[in-house]
């Protein structure tokens, strides 16, 4: 009898702390989100849609009749990106990749007109990519792994992300995002072990992407949002950094610039 008096005591006190909580779910839609970058490649594209209600069925709406260019700042050469097969791509023209030039890309969509900056690092080249038999190691089983290595320049300016690719298939899940900035391991040699198993006959491809350090800041944004924060006591997401300025309305997305090196290995 004492116990059921307790828990009935309990859960009155339980109870009397309760509070309906009204969330204010933004309704905002038709922002525009910009997902773009151009490389050493010489390669330019851009995917831009506007957000979608968020209790909504519909999904993002592709903006196909946008204006789109790209410029580089210390020539004055602009190219213009067309629309093919939902992105907007760069054909050609006077734009070249330079390392530490400036880019800018502007868009233009109805009333609205954004831009972004920014700068083409300079690419730290891949030394070698191989693999070993490594033992089982915390909830990684024995087998074949490939580890990359690569040398960070002096001065801690340059930020990462590699991108791996086991027999043709990319690894892009959010949990797969691989990068960093140099803080711990500039002027130093980059050992990338990475936890993939792979097998006898598997091909396995690296691509070492140099990158802005503003970017390692988005990643983290996203990444915090995509895996709900650290904890129930930790803040609410906010919105993803954005380097598109010049709008009214709020921009979502980043353009970057990057330059890569990447490498090659059959498990043999």
């Amino acid at each position: 009898m004492r116990l059921y008096i307790a828990g009935a005591v309990a859960l009155s006190f339980l109870s009397s702390c309760l509070r309906l909580i009204d969330v204010d779910i933004p309704a905002d839609t038709g922002e525009l989100v910009i997902e773009a970058y151009y490389n050493d490649s010489d390669s330019a594209v851009a995917k831009i849609s506007r957000t979608a209600a968020y209790f909504g069925e519909s999904k993002p709406l592709l903006v196909s009749d946008a204006w789109v260019t790209l410029e580089e700042i210390e020539t004055g050469a602009v190219d213009t990106l067309i629309w093919r097969d939902s992105f907007y791509v760069r054909t050609g023209g006077r734009v070249t990749p330079t390392f530490g030039h400036t880019y800018r890309l502007r868009v233009k969509s109805g009333e609205e007109s954004v831009e972004a900056l920014s700068v083409l690092p300079r690419k730290v080249p891949l030394d070698t990519l191989f693999y070993l038999w490594r033992p089982a190691q915390g909830i990684l089983p024995e087998g074949y792994r490939v580890i990359g290595v690569a040398r960070d320049p002096g001065g801690q300016a340059n930020a990462y992300r590699a991108r791996v690719w086991r027999n043709d298939t990319l690894f892009n899940r959010a949990f797969d995002w691989i990068y960093a900035d140099d803080r711990f391991i500039d002027g130093n040699f980059i050992v990338f072990e990475f936890p993939y198993p792979v097998q006898v006959g598997d091909t396995f491809s690296l691509e070492l992407m140099s990158i802005p350090l503003s970017v390692v800041r988005y990643y983290d944004q996203l990444l915090r949002n995509a895996f709900g924060g650290s904890g129930g006591f930790s803040p609410p997401p906010d919105n993803a950094y954005s380097n598109f300025t010049g709008g009214k309305r709020r921009v979502w997305g980043y353009f970057i610039t990057y330059a890569s090196d990447r490498k090659g290995v059959r498990i043999q």
